[in-house]
């Protein structure tokens, strides 16, 4: 079977592990059955090790009990940038195996369900784990909204960014990120009510940034080009800026003109909210 999935940006500020949006970047894989393990990429990724620890592999004897497939993979989707690119290529991969349901598979597997809803099921999600499962629902998103990712040329590891992170916070600051998290997640439908003060964060990104400074910049640039809402793409090192689609022609030029006054390499690009999530293009069937 061969499948398409999107990227996702995760967290948006205030929506830590809980929120995220597909963008139209995005990992294609073709599964067939094989006699031992065997993947092939093009693009992204081309350079992950061939082993038992692959993702596909894992992904494989989750779904079918064994790994004897052969996996094509064609992804546009950066790797240690904060774009989803594992719960991209874990959704897929399930998927192009037969999973009953793929969501659920890659947030086991790769751990971000808020990564793995937006890739499975397109636009804006709120994803979580309550009882032991895992359940995802998607939001409205106003069509007038598109992104303004600035990729820096670096990768940073989400394991190391999340042990920099407090076992507690302070009450005022939980308190903060929900009011801020609410009133943005009711906004998202109306681009007319997003202002950046509601995509501030106080429980990941001012502590990350002690390690990543360089975000402070790129989120400064970002809202002195126009960005309507601006934060931390996932992990990083991606940045996002939400604009009015109408402004985003303006507000690419000036966060290009801007990044090349950095000491750092980095490229900005304008991405679409993704809506189809999941796309199979071929069954596999047998006809």
């Amino acid at each position: 079977m061969r499948v398409r999935v999107p990227a996702s940006s995760a967290n948006l500020g205030p929506g830590f592990d809980t929120l995220a949006v597909a963008l139209n970047l995005y990992t294609e894989v073709d599964v067939v059955e094989s006699d031992h393990f065997e993947v092939e990429t093009q693009g992204c990724g081309s350079e992950v090790p061939v082993d038992s620890d692959h993702l596909c592999a894992q992904v494989a004897r989750e779904v079918l009990g064994h790994d004897k497939i052969s996996v094509k993979v064609k992804s546009d989707i950066p790797l240690s940038r904060g774009l989803g690119s594992s719960a991209a290529l874990a959704v897929a991969t399930a998927a192009a195996c037969g999973a009953y349901d793929a969501f659920v598979v890659a947030s086991e597997l790769e751990g971000h369900c808020e990564n793995a809803a937006a890739s499975y099921f397109g636009g804006l999600v709120a994803g979580t784990k309550i009882d032991g499962h895992y359940e995802a629902r998607q939001l409205t998103i106003d069509p007038a909204i598109v992104a303004i990712v600035v990729i820096p040329d670096l990768r940073l590891s989400t394991k190391e960014l999340r042990g920099v992170l407090p076992q507690s916070i302070p009450f005022a600051d939980a308190v903060a990120n929900l009011g801020r998290l609410a009133l943005a997640i009711a906004s998202f439908g109306d681009i007319s009510q997003l202002e950046v003060s509601l995509s501030q964060d106080l429980m990941h990104e001012k502590y990350r940034e002690e390690i990543f400074p360089v975000a402070r910049e790129i989120k400064s640039l970002l809202k002195e080009a126009g960005s309507i809402y601006s934060c931390w793409s996932g992990a990083g090192s991606t940045m996002i800026g939400l604009f009015d689609r109408r402004d985003q022609r303006r507000g690419l030029g000036l966060v290009q003109e801007g990044l090349s006054q950095f000491d750092f390499e980095a490229q900005a690009q304008v991405l679409e909210v993704d809506h189809e999530g999941l796309v199979i293009l071929e069954d596999g069937s047998d006809e």
